[in-house]
C-alpha cells in the first residue's frame, strides 16, 4: 500500500444548487477537525456517536461558535471509508454559499482544500481502488448515455483489471521461466522457456483488447444521427421538437438553416448528436451553397441518417438527389407534416429504397414521434451492442498500454527464435511488457501518470 499522505483534506463533494450538499473531510485528524466545526443535539461532538451513524446537529464557526446550518455529520473510520481514511461527511443544505461557509470553516480548523481528484487518488494510494477502477470514478460521473454508464461500472467493479490481471498472469509466468533460465550456472537452457508460439498468443490477445478500447470510445460518444431532406421539408422543426427546445430557426420560407447545426441529446437513454443539415437544393447564394456542400459531408459522415421528405407537397424531382445522398446507408424515413393533408406519394421511395417504413410525424400534433423515439433509440442501441464490449470496455490510456505490451512480446517471440545468447534481451522485453500493463492498474504507474489522471477529476471527488 502507498502512502496516501498525512495531511486531512477537505472539499464540497456535490455540485451546486442539489436540495442537500455534503462537505468530505478526509485524512488523519477528520474526526479532531469535525469536533471542532459540528455539534450534536445536547452539546455532543461527533466522535460521541457510533460510526457510521448520521447525527443530527449544527455546523459552527470554529472560531466564534456562530452557527452556520443545520446539518447530518457521520464519521467512516479508517479501513471502511472511500479513501479508506478516516473520514467525515457533513450534509447541509445544497445551496453553494452554505457550503463553502462549511468548507471555509473546516479549513480554519486545520484541513487543507483536496485538489481536483484527490480524494479518489487517496483511494487508490490506500488501496482501496486499482488505477481502473479509480478512472472508472470519472468516467461514471461523465457518462452521457446508459451504455457509457454500464461499461464505467463495469470497469468500477473490476471488469478491466480482472482481465489485465489473467493476461498479467501469463506474462508474470514467462518472466518467471525466463529469470530462472539466467541463473543457470552451467549456462543449459531449460525445456520450459516460453516459446514464440506461446508468447505470440498472448501478444494477440492484448491487441484484441487494445482494439475494443478505440471501439468503446467511439460508442461513448455517441451516435451521430443526421437529418437530410429538401429545402423547407421539416428537417429543422422535427430537430428541434427532439431536443425538446428552440436550437434551429424555422420559418416558412426555404433556405432558413444555410449550414449544419449539431447538437447532443439523450433519448430513451441513448446519447446521439443530433445534426440538422441545410436543405439539399442547387442555389447561386455562395454561403447557401457552401453550407449544403458541408451538410452532404456530414451526412456522409453520420452514423444514421434520417431522411425527411414533406408529406404536404408531391414528388420533386430533386428527390432524386436524395436517394443518391443516402444510397450507401439505410436511412430512417420520416414523411413530416402530417397535420396537413397527404399529397406525397409514399410508393414512389419504397419502391426505389427497398420498402423503407415511412413514419409520419407532426410537429404540431405530436403524430407518430412515441413510435418514432423508440424506433430511433433501438437503432443507436442495437448498433451500440455490437461496438461495444459486454465484458471488459477498457479507455483510450489503457489501449496504448496494451498495444506497448504486445509490441514488446512480439520482440520477445523474435528474441525467442534468435538462437544462442537471447535471453538477456527476451527478459528485458518480457519485463517492459509486464511494466506496460502495471501502468494500467497501477503497480508500475508514475507520478506523473498519476497527475495526468487525477488532475482531470472535479475537485471533491
Amino acid at each position: 500500500m502507498k502512502n496516501p499522505g498525512n495531511e486531512t483534506i477537505a472539499a464540497i463533494a456535490t455540485g451546486a444548487g442539489g436540495g442537500i450538499g455534503i462537505v468530505r473531510i478526509s485524512g488523519p485528524e477528520a474526526l479532531s477537525i469535525a469536533a471542532r466545526i459540528f455539534r450534536g443535539r445536547g452539546g455532543r461532538p461527533l466522535g460521541a456517536f457510533p460510526p457510521f451513524l448520521l447525527a443530527l446537529g449544527t455546523a459552527i464557526d470554529p472560531d466564534t461558535s456562530e452557527p452556520i446550518d443545520e446539518a447530518l455529520a457521520v464519521h467512516m473510520p479508517e479501513g471502511h471509508s472511500y479513501t479508506g481514511e478516516s473520514t467525515v461527511e457533513i450534509q447541509g443544505h445544497g445551496g453553494r454559499v452554505v457550503l463553502e461557509a462549511v468548507l471555509q470553516a473546516t479549513l480554519r480548523a486545520g484541513a487543507r482544500c483536496a485538489g481536483p481528484g484527490e480524494f479518489t487518488k487517496r483511494a487508490f494510494l490506500s488501496g482501496r481502488l486499482d488505477l481502473t477502477q479509480a478512472e472508472a470514478v470519472a468516467e461514471l460521473i461523465c457518462a452521457e448515455d446508459e451504455e457509457a454508464r454500464r461499461a464505467a461500472l463495469r470497469q468500477l467493479h473490476g471488469a478491466v483489471a480482472s482481465e489485465i490481471n489473467r493476461l498479467r498472469e501469463q506474462l508474470l509466468d514467462f518472466v518467471v521461466r525466463v529469470e530462472a533460465a539466467l541463473d543457470f550456472e552451467d549456462g543449459e537452457i531449460p525445456d520450459d522457456l516460453p516459446s514464440p508460439s506461446q508468447i505470440q498468443p498472448l501478444a494477440d490477445a492484448l491487441r484484441q483488447l487494445a482494439a475494443q478500447a478505440s471501439v468503446a470510445a467511439g460508442g461513448h460518444r455517441g451516435f451521430c444521427v443526421a437529418f437530410a431532406g429538401r429545402a423547407n421539408s421539416g428537417k429543422s422543426s422535427i430537430f428541434n421538437y427532439l431536443l425538446d427546445f428552440d436550437r434551429s430557426l424555422v420559418d416558412p420560407f426555404p433556405g432558413t438553416t444555410r449550414d449544419y447545426i449539431e447538437e447532443r441529446s439523450v433519448l430513451g437513454g441513448a446519447s446521439i448528436t443530433l445534426i440538422d443539415t441545410a436543405g439539399i437544393r442547387a442555389t447561386d447564394d455562395f454561403v447557401e451553397a457552401q453550407g449544403v456542400r458541408r451538410s452532404i459531408q456530414r451526412i456522409a459522415e453520420a452514423r444514421i441518417v434520417i431522411l425527411v421528405l414533406d408529406g404536404s407537397e408531391p414528388n420533386h424531382p430533386d428527390d432524386s438527389k436524395l436517394f443518391d445522398l443516402v444510397s450507401n446507408c439505410t436511412p430512417m424515413v420520416i414523411s413530416s407534416k402530417s397535420d396537413l393533408p397527404l399529397r406525397l406519394d409514399h410508393e414512389v421511395f419504397r419502391s426505389r429504397m427497398a420498402a423503407p417504413h415511412i413514419f409520419t410525424l407532426s410537429v404540431v400534433t405530436g403524430e407518430g414521434f412515441p413510435d418514432f423515439i423508440a424506433a430511433l433509440t433501438a437503432r443507436c442501441r442495437d448498433a451500440g451492442k455490437v461496438s461495444v464490449p459486454a465484458v471488459a470496455s477498457p479507455n483510450i490510456r489503457h489501449g496504448k498500454a496494451l498495444e506497448m505490451a504486445a509490441r514488446h512480446l512480439d520482440t520477445a517471440a523474435e528474441q525467442a527464435r534468435s538462437g544462442e545468447g537471447f535471453l538477456d534481451r527476451m527478459a528485458l522485453e518480457l519485463q517492459a511488457a509486464l511494466a506496460a500493463l502495471g501502468e494500467i492498474t497501477g503497480q508500475t504507474a508514475t507520478e506523473e501518470i498519476l497527475e495526468r489522471i487525477f488532475s482531470r477529476f472535479c475537485v471533491g471527488k
